[in-house]
Parts: C-alpha cells; structure tokens; sequence
C-alpha cells in the first residue's frame, strides 16, 4: 500500500469494516422487535410502530388465542381499534395488548 494514496489509508480500510457491523448490528436489532407476532403479549409500544398489515396480524393471533380462530371482519375492526386506543391513552410501551379486556 502506498503511502500518499489518500484512498488506500488505514484509516478508510478500518472505517468500512466497522461501518457495516454497525449497520448489520442495527438492522439486525430493529428488525427483530417489529418481526415478532406476539398474539396478546405483544407491547404497546411495538403495536404502534407496526405497519397495518403488523397489527392485523397481531389481532388475528391474539383473537385466537381467545379461542376465535374465524372471527368476523367487524370483530377485527373493532379490536384493532380497541387495541389502538387502549394504547395511546391508557396503556404504557410495555403494557401488553391483551390489557384491553381490563384496563
């Protein structure tokens, strides 16, 4: 490696490396959180950062666990709702949705 090269320094050939297990170590931890469907157990705080689509699977995971593995489409509606709600009022980021049945 030649010296006066400013695009060989040992400085840059350290920086990409630590630069992309940074990156890998944050893609890796953010994607975890949202990924994990936990039916009822899921927090508040990660139901509100997911996509509609998140949530709406959470639901349907968390009404069969209540024994309804067929609900009807108002019956989902309302409970995302419910869970929404419950949520950004009452409930605290680590408070599970499940908590909508009692507050």
């Amino acid at each position: 490696m030649k010296e006066n090269c400013p695009m060989l320094s040992r400085r840059n050939l350290l920086f990409v490396p630590a630069a992309t297990v940074t990156l890998a170590i944050s893609a890796g931890c953010g994607a975890g959180i949202l990924d994990q469907n936990q039916g009822g157990d899921t927090p508040c705080g990660d139901y509100l950062e997911m996509t509609a689509d998140e949530q709406r699977d959470v639901i349907d995971t968390y009404l069969d666990e209540q024994g309804n593995s067929d609900p009807a489409g108002f019956e989902v509606t309302l409970t995302l709702q419910s869970a929404k709600l419950y949520c950004n009022t009452l409930g605290a980021s680590g408070d599970p949705i499940r908590k909508i049945e009692t507050g």
